[in-house]
């Protein structure tokens, strides 16, 4: 049995000091009470240290395979230009011997404002399979020994496009993907886990599949969650219905796309990019989409589905609303990342009883009149941007996440982007961003009987900050102290 004290205790509402004594047993709390005891010697005691102590924070949407595989490989975010990129690649040579994994790559950071070339890759790495992945995802390149190797497999990616985009980009990261072993596999799910821990987090949602017809490695690491210091809520990504039944899944999908990304002009929108005669892509129509969502609604498999342009968005949140007029399900079907929505959208998203899944940091890095969104779309649209405000206002029950490794797995940048939004009017209270990544992540996954607050009978997950969000000290100086994972001290 466990003691947890010495911490002001976020309450559902605020932080208190009226909660002095926490008692853990077999991973539940069992009582909270106002003192303690004065004989505490059958107890193991654990004293947070005067800190601010949250419900165990939860982001509903990572690509964690692939954030703990290439937190092992090599991070392009600090290159400034090509040749720092090339710098980069050369010396992270050695860190594998079959294929290298390059992210976190923005070619509008570089003074060059492009990709590299194939031969640039080559002269940096010429002997073993390089990725180089924009921070997006929906972008990639690979050097030439790795198209020889995909050619070799019998793939055939349009090798005399040097960037790789749309189907393409996913067929070869999927190919790389593929052809790593269980070892490694697990391997970067135990570096997920610590980076999850490290940001502040005691559980995350993580995609595993290919978005095509393969749910991946899902069986193998459902037999091994048990061995890691976070939970994992597993999401088969993939089209295939029949298989994620077969595993005993809940939900399917994931980042299954309708669209692409902003960064790639692929998002799909109502009105053209800035400057540019294109809208975007949808990547299936209206009847693929109402005949997948239907099945799977009549299977009582949640849903979630990528969906970035306002365009998108309506495509998926039509069928979502169809569904929710004409056979109700309290299955929380997802709408991933649900960024560029007007008024009137917002209004259909309520009616449909979908549930938004957000990311607080693609406002921070690129929100604002000035920013990437206002350079790609206007300052118009820029405005009408991850509308956390809005949708938590009219009753939509908005979840926050990181897409990592998109962007970084870290609580303290997730909760300060929410409070200090570039649009104001979208910023939310401390109590709203508190709750977007604990009570109503934890109902997101029919998990709020499990966790989400600090109530008796809930696990007692705990994420301990070194501040409240009433008076935050400024960013570099907000730190995780302590995780506490069913009573267990994981972190700090």
């Amino acid at each position: 049995m466990r003691l947890i004290k010495g911490a002001r205790f976020y309450d559902g509402q605020s932080f208190t000091n009226s909660i002095r004594a926490i008692f853990v047993e077999s991973g539940k709390i069992t009582a909270i009470m106002d003192e303690i005891p004065k004989d505490v010697s059958g107890y193991e005691v654990i004293d947070l240290g005067g800190n601010w102590a949250y419900p165990g924070f939860i982001d509903t949407h990572t690509h964690s395979f692939e954030g703990g595989l290439y937190s092992l490989g090599v991070d392009l975010g600090e290159a400034k230009c090509i040749a720092d990129v090339l710098q980069l690649l050369a010396m992270g040579r050695e860190k594998t011997r079959k294929h290298l994994f390059a992210w976190n790559f923005d070619e509008l950071k570089l003074k060059e404002q492009r990709f590299p070339t194939r031969a640039e890759l080559d002269s940096a790495v010429p002997d073993k399979n390089l990725i180089l992945r924009r921070l997006d995802g929906h972008s990639c390149m690979i050097n030439s020994h790795a198209c020889k190797s995909l050619i070799n497999a019998g793939r055939k990616p349009h090798c005399e496009d040097e960037v790789f985009r749309a189907f393409d980009n996913d067929q070869t990261v999927h190919w790389f993907h593929n052809t790593l072993d269980e070892d490694t596999i697990l391997k970067a799910y135990h570096a997920a886990s610590i980076k999850a821990l490290e940001g502040g987090f005691c559980t995350i949602h993580t995609m595993v599949g290919d978005a095509s017809d393969s749910i991946g490695h899902y069986s193998l690491l459902k037999q091994h969650l048990n061995e890691f210091p976070v939970d994992f809520v597993l999401y088969p990504q993939s089209f295939n219905i029949d298989a994620a039944l077969e595993v005993g899944a809940d939900r399917v999908g994931g980042c299954i796309l309708a669209d692409g990304s902003i960064g790639s002009y692929t998002a799909a929108m109502y009105e053209p990019y800035n400057g540019l005669p294109i809208r975007g892509n949808l990547y299936q129509s209206d009847q693929f989409w109402r005949s997948f969502i239907t099945r799977a609604h009549r299977c009582n498999l949640q849903v979630a589905v990528h969906c970035i342009g306002d365009r998108a968005i309506t495509q998926i949140n039509n069928v979502y609303m169809e569904l929710a007029n004409s056979d109700f399900k309290d299955l929380r079907h997802q709408l991933i990342h649900c960024e560029l929505t007007d008024d009137v959208l917002i209004n259909h998203i309520k009616a449909s009883a979908a549930v938004p899944v957000m990311q607080p940091a693609f406002d921070h890095l690129w929100g604002g009149d000035h920013g990437f969104y206002a350079k790609a779309l206007g300052q118009e649209r820029a405005r009408i941007m991850n509308r956390f405000g809005s949708m938590i206002r009219k009753g939509i029950p908005v979840t926050g996440s990181s897409d990592w490794y998109v962007t970084p797995l870290n609580i303290n940048l997730s909760l300060g982007a929410l409070l200090d939004h570039h649009n104001p009017t979208e910023a939310l209270t401390p109590a709203q961003a508190i709750d977007i990544y604990t009570k109503n992540a934890a109902w997101l996954s029919h998990d709020e009987k499990l966790r989400g607050s600090i109530k008796v009978g809930l696990d007692a997950d705990f994420s301990v900050l070194n501040y409240g969000l009433s008076t935050p000290p400024p960013q570099q100086q907000r730190e995780v102290k302590m995780i506490l994972k069913r009573g267990e001290l994981k972190y700090g």
